[in-house]
């Protein structure tokens, strides 16, 4: 058999885009990858141990093709990361590097930022520096919402935060996917004068 032959085969022999048995396949390959890519975090994960964190912690947004992910913190002493307040959601939320809108020279980037970012980003350009081999993103926010794995940027998007607890060697996703909601409303115009007729109905449905 031939080289172009053999090629032709083997195409053939893949299954067809979009059939069930690609889209296992895709979500088979998928999750190895998360897999794989948390694993390959464990020496960072060792070494920002050593450094006295207990967990790194990001929050992140996104929707209609687009998505943010907020600087890394870095936390020493012990948190509860499922507790929610009485309306569902989490006490603690993300802090943001101010914008400097009038430019100034003396501008503080770090300003109101109490959870160890600053320095946190140093230590983990140091550690990218003296392990190239790695391939790290040049921000560890980013690196770590790879490991999401629902779509929480695209559409209606999502938010939620990424958590490493670096005792127990594990990423716990708390997030949230957004849905449309949608109520049948029917509204009646009429040449004559008449005023309207309207009908809001009572059923919430996603879209």
């Amino acid at each position: 058999m031939t080289e172009e032959n053999q090629k032709s085969t083997e195409k053939s022999l893949k299954p067809e885009i979009g059939s069930p048995e690609w889209s296992k396949n895709w979500m088979r390959e998928r999750k190895a990858k998360r897999v794989s890519k948390a694993a390959a975090l464990k020496d960072l994960g060792a070494y920002l141990k050593d450094l006295g964190y207990k967990y790194i912690r990001v929050w992140y947004e996104g929707a209609g093709d687009s998505g943010e992910a907020f600087e890394a913190e870095g936390w020493k002493e012990k948190i509860d990361i499922e507790s929610k307040d009485h309306n569902g959601f989490y006490p603690d939320t993300y802090q943001s590097k101010p914008w400097n809108h009038d430019k100034k020279e003396d501008f503080d980037e770090w300003k109101g930022m109490t959870r160890n970012q600053k320095e946190l980003e140093e230590q983990y350009k140091l550690f990218r520096d003296n392990h190239p081999d790695n391939q790290l993103q040049s921000e560890l926010h980013y690196e770590l919402v790879e490991l999401v794995d629902y779509d929480w940027y695209n559409n209606e998007g999502g938010q939620g935060e990424m958590v490493w607890d670096l005792e127990k060697e594990e990423f716990c996703c708390n997030g949230e996917e957004n849905v449309y909601a949608c109520n049948k409303i029917k509204e009646t115009y009429f040449m004559d004068g008449r005023q309207p007729k309207t009908e809001y109905g009572n059923e919430i449905y996603e879209r």
